[in-house]
């Protein structure tokens, strides 16, 4: 049979059967599309190359403390010179700092906007290999003290901001108050660290005046020909111990290298971007995988039916001379028909899931904007097709390829009843159905349990009702304490003048946003021997009026108060965690720290004030961290500005509105307030608390959206396999059931018959599906949140729930079973 006719008759064969025709499309390409979707996210995420040169070659390099209970520990200026000039492995390493400017001027135009912007040394572009299509990148003159103030722009800012003007370069732009020259502009495509920055100025190290203790900069590096991460990693920790030398014993002595267990990590830099995310993914993609299966064992059942009603063909075509070859070419013929149809159709439904998923954003997932269908997907979709319909289509040829011609050429061939092993293929898809979506239906259950558990924790705040501003006061304009500190006193008294609010306050960094800054501290009366390591406490910056508007409790003592515009305050506030480490039975309130470690001089001892509640400060899957909050103007003898004195620049504006006031209404009145003071400085992130909130839960709530989805169309598919199963075996048993009426049995034993028969299929797929769980949902560890992968409550809910739908699946051809009349019934052919 050639391919045409081949094509001819799968079409004409389907044509008489148009309904088992869109079941089974729909349902592989509903399977089909699922998987691909996710791939798609997986291939963008996890297995494209980064788009720069020989990406393989570049490497995430950062510091390991373990004995401080840090796995990463970002590196210095200081310890940056150290292992960018020393170290024999790397071919080039430079430093950077991600965060966001004010960019104005005259071709910026427009209002004042914030724009995500990265510090880099000139070394990042070396490291990266950056082409320009304008101008240059940075070079190491631009990095040097006394420097021209420069900087590079994006292909997309420079589309965007100045509309594609070549004579851009060389032009001067304001960014944070400071006039900067454009130099160039990056090739199209160029990202780094991420796609959310478009502008980059050069990182000023003056060797001369470093802060080797001061540990924010992440580390980028590319491995010299034939090095691999394991030998960087051990060649670069060997160099920490020529710390002491290079940044000073008071800095970094021996004994504190030796208890913190100082070391240098190398990995692939595509590793440090992803996180955890892989697990995430690999997750839902076995997720969806297991809906494939699903879809695929219930066209396989529909084809077995089918295939059965197509004995007489099939016996007619061997007595002619038909080999198994060939008739399995017709099974594989009308299998592959469908499958294929069905993965155009799964990757039209891909195509706009991925397109749904970019609209959505959904935050945790980096590099989001590379997420689109390329070849590799198409691929992908093309092998996931060809491999389900040789699996339908190879189950119905050994099942039916080679027929006993004499019963199936003899005419009434269906007998009065129905063997056992006539059903036994069909009952084993059922099985394997049920076991898959229990599987499914479990960890779906893990994680609702995750986001129900995540979505009632005590945060520490009371985020109702909330708005949300981050600031950000440029350096030229703000580089003295008092008059930064006289912008907060303006800004609170005239947002707290706004009708509809009640409470405002400042916060250097905002509870839940995933970030933290933490300090090394002194406690005056938990003295430390030297050498040791002293302990690191989250340290914030807040505002009188932060802790009412957020809703932390005042535990013990006073919050601050006020900010005085001419006099330092040098009273803190700790949270209940400091309190309950160092002074457990009590009394913290008049105990002094200070910032620093057991080697430097002790410059400014302060007092604490008040005991505040815990917060969980990096997102409601971490324990609340131990937190010192100083007030926005303290005393910083050793610091910056004039004085002694230090004010950050960067905050966050948190206003708490009247109860049934919906807090967006508050921008507009904010904004104004913002630029009666100010008016070039922009509005940056503004969103409700509860906003914040939701993004923290973010990953949990997405995983457990689309588990969830997968899990309730695998238990519509299992319910549907176990109805069409036993309504089949109820139809080829219509003879026998009409014997078994006529000698006297009651319509409840008739029902009971085939009620038993659905349930034992359903509880061996759930005896099965349990001990698959038990297996598989330990991977999902990493994604749960205070929840067991063995939670007894999942692991009892699931199965009554599954069994409960196969009962009812079951009942309808039971009933319908009951209901035959005996004399049809010994008549039916």
């Amino acid at each position: 049979m050639s391919f045409l006719s081949s094509l001819r008759s799968t079409a004409r064969g389907f044509g008489k059967a148009p309904g088992f025709f869109l079941i089974a499309v729909l349902s592989l390409g509903l399977g089909i599309g699922a998987t691909v979707a996710i791939f798609t996210v997986i291939n963008a995420v996890l297995i494209r190359p980064l788009p720069y040169a020989e990406p393989e070659r570049i490497v995430w390099v950062t510091q390991t403390a373990p004995g401080m209970g840090l796995e990463e520990a970002a590196l210095s200026d200081g310890t940056y010179l150290l292992y960018r000039n020393e170290n024999k492995v790397l071919e080039e390493l430079g430093i950077y700092w991600q965060g966001a400017v004010t960019l104005t001027g005259r071709l910026a135009g427009g209002e004042p906007e914030r724009i995500g912007a990265a510090r880099v040394t000139p070394s990042i572009f070396k490291v990266l290999r950056a082409r320009s299509v304008l101008g240059r990148p940075f070079i190491e003159e631009d990095g040097k003290p006394g420097a021209e103030p420069v900087l590079v722009l994006s292909h997309g800012l420079w589309q965007r901001r100045f509309g594609g003007d070549r004579k851009v370069v060389g032009s001067l732009v304001q960014v944070d108050g400071v006039s900067r020259r454009i130099v160039g502009v990056l090739a199209e495509g160029f990202r780094f660290p991420s796609a959310q920055e478009e502008l980059w100025t050069p990182m000023v190290i003056d060797p001369a005046n470093l802060q080797p203790g001061n540990f924010n900069y992440g580390g980028v590096g590319r491995l010299r020909h034939g090095v691999t991460t394991e030998r960087a990693t051990k060649d670069l920790s060997a160099l920490v111990w020529r710390l002491p030398e290079a940044l000073g014993p008071d800095i970094m002595p021996r004994g504190m290298i030796e208890q913190a267990k100082l070391g240098v990590l190398a990995k692939p830099f595509r590793d440090h971007l992803v996180g955890d995310i892989g697990r995430t993914l690999w997750v839902l993609l076995g997720g969806v995988g297991l809906i494939l299966l699903i879809a695929c064992a219930n066209v396989a059942n529909l084809f077995l039916v089918r295939a059965e009603g197509r004995q007489r063909e099939v016996a007619v075509r061997t007595a002619i001379g038909a080999s198994r070859w060939e008739i399995a070419r017709v099974f594989l013929g009308e299998s592959l028909a469908l499958s294929i149809l069905g993965g155009l159709v799964g990757l039209a439904l891909a195509a706009a899931g991925v397109r749904l998923l970019l609209a959505l954003q959904p935050p945790g997932i980096p590099r989001l904007d590379e997420i689109g269908m390329d070849a590799t997907v198409v691929g992908f979709n093309l092998l996931l097709a060809l491999l389900t319909g040789v699996f339908i289509g190879g189950f119905a040829a050994l099942r039916y390829g080679s027929p006993d011609l004499v019963p199936a050429l003899k005419e009434g061939g269906r007998g009065g009843t129905a063997g056992r092993a006539r059903h036994r293929a069909r009952q084993a898809l059922v099985v394997v159905q049920v076991a898959l979506a229990l599987v499914l239906l479990v960890g779906a259950g893990l994680m609702v349990r995750s986001f129900w558990g995540m979505a009632n924790v005590d945060s520490g705040v009371q985020p109702a009702g909330v708005l949300t501003v981050q600031l950000n006061l440029p350096e030229a304009e703000y580089g003295e304490a008092a008059r930064t500190a006289r912008f907060y006193t303006r800004l609170l008294e005239q947002v707290r003048a706004i009708p509809g609010e009640t409470k405002a306050g400042t916060v250097t960094i905002l509870p839940l946003s995933n970030m933290n800054s933490m300090s090394s501290h002194m406690i005056e009366d938990h003295p430390l021997p030297p050498d040791s390591l002293p302990p690191m406490l989250g340290t914030r910056f807040a505002s009188p009026g932060y802790f009412e508007a957020l809703g932390i409790p005042l535990l013990e003592g006073k919050s601050f108060e006020r900010i005085d515009p001419d006099t330092p305050h040098d009273g803190v506030l700790v949270n209940r965690a400091v309190a309950r480490r160092f002074w457990p039975k009590g009394g913290a309130l008049g105990k002094r720290l200070s910032l620093g470690g057991p080697g430097e001089a002790v410059s400014q001892w302060y007092t604490i004030v008040g005991v505040v509640g815990d917060v969980r400060e990096q997102g409601l899957h971490e324990k609340p961290a131990e937190v010192v909050y100083y007030p926005v103007r303290r005393s910083n003898p050793d610091g910056p500005g004039a004085g002694g004195e230090w004010v950050p620049r960067d905050f966050t504006l948190a206003v708490k509105a009247r109860a049934g006031i919906d807090p967006l209404t508050l921008v507009e009145p904010v904004r104004k307030a913002v630029w009666s003071i100010d008016p070039k400085l922009p509005l940056a992130q503004v969103r409700t608390m509860e906003d914040v909130v939701e993004r923290s839960m973010a990953r949990v709530s997405f995983t457990m959206f689309l588990l969830a989805i997968g899990a309730v169309v695998a238990l519509t598919l299992g319910a549907v396999g176990i109805y069409g199963v036993i309504s089949y075996i109820v139809s080829q048993r219509t003879q026998e059931i009409g014997v078994r009426m006529a000698l006297g049995a009651q319509r409840g034993e008739v029902s009971g018959m085939v009620l038993k028969e659905g349930m034992a299929l359903a509880l061996v797929g759930i005896g099965l599906g349990l001990a698959g769980s038990f297996a598989v949902t330990r991977f999902m560890q990493a994604l749960l949140f205070e929840v067991s992968t063995t939670d007894p409550a999942t692991f009892a809910a699931v199965p009554v729930l599954l069994a409960a739908v196969a009962l009812l699946a079951s009942y309808l051809p039971a009933r319908r079973a009951a209901g035959v009349e005996p004399l049809e019934a010994i008549r039916y052919e």
